[in-house]
């Protein structure tokens, strides 16, 4: 138990684990098992900067660069997870539903498929335009 005690000692005042800690490790790990069946030594390089990164991560105690690393990995995985989602909502509706977009605004508009020709007016800019579904 005495151990227990030594480590949460040296852990006061440290960032500590968090998300962006996690991802890096297990992409650490990732190339590490990589490496052993691709070979080379480029990979192996990348895991161990990878692992050696989110331990820096979690050894630190500047906590404010830490936060803002987090915040910055938060948007990008936003951002990423938004783009997937529309992607996917796209190829689900793909089979019923045609994305055009409109020719001055580039706004998106989602018709119906099996239509045939379709007067559009653009619900941004109210241009009317004829589109085959």
């Amino acid at each position: 138990m005495q151990w227990l005690q030594k480590i949460l000692f040296y852990m006061s005042g440290r960032y500590g684990f968090d998300e962006f800690s996690k991802v890096l490790m297990a992409a650490g790990l990732v190339f590490g098992i990589l490496a052993n069946f691709i070979g080379g030594i480029w990979v192996s390089a990348v895991g161990i900067a990878l692992l050696a990164y989110g331990a820096l991560r979690i050894l630190s105690r500047d906590k404010a660069n830490r936060y803002r690393e987090l915040q910055k990995y938060l948007s990008v995985k936003q951002i990423v997870q938004l783009r997937t989602r529309k992607l996917r909502n796209r190829w689900a509706q793909r089979k019923a539903y045609k994305i055009v977009k409109c020719p001055n605004c580039r706004q998106q508009i989602r018709l119906p498929r099996g239509r045939k020709k379709l007067r559009v007016t653009c619900p941004k800019c109210h241009e009317t335009f004829i589109k085959k579904t």
